[in-house]
């Protein structure tokens, strides 16, 4: 059987721009998100609130500022891997005046897999992300050539 706790799955991250007035998850966001977590589709390795001042300046709260509530059940298994100079690069994205959650996952699904390929003497030598953009633009550009 293949060791899955010593090999991780691939990580990503996304940074949500809350509307106008919004300044953390919502309800509907965080049942969403614990959904994925119980059911091992993801583990989330970090979670936090940033607010962009209108004069640029960032504002960043830790989960342990705003994980109360739903979230409490992520309370120990985030690993906290942002650093200062991550959260000014995400903040980048960020309108000023607004606020945005940072979550940053491992996708769970595909760690057997590396654990399985460790196994045989193999590596993952390479993987990337399609952005979802790009993926949407090809298949409406098939559907339109009828392929």
């Amino acid at each position: 059987m293949a060791n899955q706790s010593t090999e991780l799955g691939p990580v990503d991250y996304v940074v949500v721009e809350f509307p106008s007035g919004v300044d953390s998850f919502t309800p509907s966001m965080t049942d969403t998100l614990i959904s994925l977590v119980d059911r091992e589709i993801i583990r989330v390795l970090d979670l936090l609130v940033m607010v962009k001042t209108a004069d640029g300046d960032i504002e960043v709260s830790e989960f342990e500022e705003f994980g109360k509530g739903t979230l409490s059940s992520l309370n120990g298994a985030l690993a906290e891997i942002l650093a200062a100079e991550d959260i000014r690069n995400l903040a980048r994205a960020i309108k000023p005046g607004f606020a945005a959650g940072v979550i940053v996952w491992e996708n769970t699904g595909i760690a057997p897999i590396s654990a399985t390929a460790t196994d045989i003497g193999a590596s993952i030598v390479a993987q990337g992300r399609i952005p979802t953009r790009a993926l949407i633009a090809t298949i409406a550009a098939d559907q339109q050539s009828g392929t």
